[in-house]
């Protein structure tokens, strides 16, 4: 074990590299299927990089509109090839969706050129990241034999590896919470800690906005550990990543927006039994009866709204008045996408090897650790990993309405079945000593 202590990083670099340089060349250098929402990301990062900015082209716009054919209820909104979705008018500066991972592609397309080879670099990029930033979670609070195994672990896990081939956010998204975890844990104790965690947060949100909930986070576990002038410094990092964006929109799009505009169609469309039965969800009879207000089910007609923030303001309001509306279809829909989002099987991943992998590897670290967050319940570092598993379960299961890919809190498991391992094969020093650390600062409060 010395001896892989030793060279931790020439290994920790191989076993993020090697299995997804294999995965590379087992897709011949293609993007993986289902295609999903690469096309969309793509054709923004190209237009980035010949100075069009965030925007949508027109032939994406036509495009979109003929290959939607699933049915009628989509071609509601996808018909007009001047909007994309029926909200986002086409060769027009938008706030449809987040610009991190856009303009981050868009800066090795420049370099590259638009080639698959570019999006596996990126995220190969972040995985190192994320790999460097689970060893260091677990070395600095547990032990460097725990922290070697996390690492190895999360390196080598299938899901991160399928995904480290896709031309969106989720590699990058996956790779940066265990950063953003290592971040907050130092903040208690390291003031300056607390700017890198808002700001690490921030980057976060310009890639997946759903990172905002993460800072109320970040605020309590400082609050509870009195630290006042880190958690200022947190809310500054975060508040200075947005602001670039908050002003870009005020000036392209006359509004200060900050959250993506495409999220009222998500709100509106994964609670809506029409989308969820093209997607297999099927509601039960005595719900399905009892639905209210079922007009605004209807794609509402947009006629006379011509601009992206009103269109996405309509579609907005219609999606929250149908969910006050049906307290009862939003629970079942919310505990259901809880459970499924659980379960080792994702929509992403539909073959029999993903549904092995989710049997032999996912499903064990589950249970594993379950029951050592419960063994550890007193620890408040455990307990603020679990709170981050939680807020993502709910995110997810609130507002997203099929399983298309494994929670991006994965690590969180991945760390705590390391730590059980560990304390089975007796590494347990560093917990110890941390424990009588914790123990010393109570007696000196």
């Amino acid at each position: 074990m010395k001896l892989l202590l030793k060279y931790r990083y020439s290994i920790i670099v191989l076993a993020v590299l090697l299995p997804r340089i294999a995965w590379f060349l087992l897709l011949g250098g293609d993007l993986p299927l289902p295609q999903r929402d690469q096309g969309l990301y793509i054709s923004m990062t190209g237009r980035i990089a010949e100075g069009e900015g965030l925007s949508y082209s027109r032939e994406m716009g036509w495009l979109r509109s003929n290959m939607t054919t699933e049915s009628v209820f989509l071609n509601n909104f996808c018909m007009d090839p001047e909007y994309l979705f029926g909200i986002v008018p086409v060769e027009t500066p938008t706030a449809s969706i987040e610009p991190g991972y856009p303009l981050l592609l868009a800066s090795l397309f420049m370099i590259t050129g638009p080639c698959t080879g570019a999006v596996f670099l990126l995220n190969s990029i972040f995985a190192l990241i994320g790999a460097w930033a689970v060893w260091k979670l677990a070395s600095e609070n547990w032990g460097e034999k725990q922290a070697l195994l996390a690492a190895l672990i999360w390196s080598f896990y299938p899901y991160y590896i399928y995904y480290s081939a896709y031309a969106m956010t989720d590699m990058i998204h996956i790779s940066m919470l265990p950063l953003i975890m290592l971040l907050t844990l130092r903040s208690a104790s390291k003031t300056r800690a607390g700017f890198t965690s808002g700001l690490a947060s921030g980057i976060l949100f310009l890639i997946r906005s759903t990172a905002i909930f993460l800072v109320p986070l970040q605020l309590a576990w400082l609050f509870f550990k009195r630290k006042w002038r880190t958690a200022l410094l947190v809310v500054t990092g975060f508040v200075l990543c947005c602001i670039p964006w908050i002003l870009r929109n005020q000036l392209v799009l006359g509004s200060p927006v900050i959250m993506p505009t495409k999220g009222s169609l998500n709100l509106w469309m994964r609670n809506n039994p029409s989308m969820l039965a093209i997607e297999g969800i099927s509601i039960p009879g005595f719900i399905e009866d009892g639905i209210n207000r079922r007009d605004l089910l209807e794609y509402p007609p947009m006629d006379g709204l011509d601009t992206e923030l009103a269109r996405s303001v309509l579609l907005m309001d219609r999606a929250k008045e149908f969910i006050f509306a049906n307290p009862l279809l939003f629970s079942y829909l919310t505990l259901v996408r809880s459970g499924l989002f659980l379960t080792p099987f994702g929509g992403t991943l539909e073959n029999m090897t993903a549904k092995m992998a989710g049997i032999l590897i996912y499903l064990p670290m589950l249970f594993i650790a379950a029951a050592e967050a419960f063994r550890r319940r007193r620890d408040g570092r455990i307990i603020l990993l679990v709170c981050f598993f939680i807020i993502y379960l709910g995110l997810h299961s609130l507002a997203h309405g099929g399983v298309r890919y494994r929670l991006p809190v994965d690590t969180i498991l991945i760390v705590l079945t390391s730590l059980a391992i560990g304390r089975w094969a007796g590494w347990g020093e560093r917990e110890k000593a941390s424990e009588q650390s914790e123990s010393l600062e109570k007696v000196e409060e």
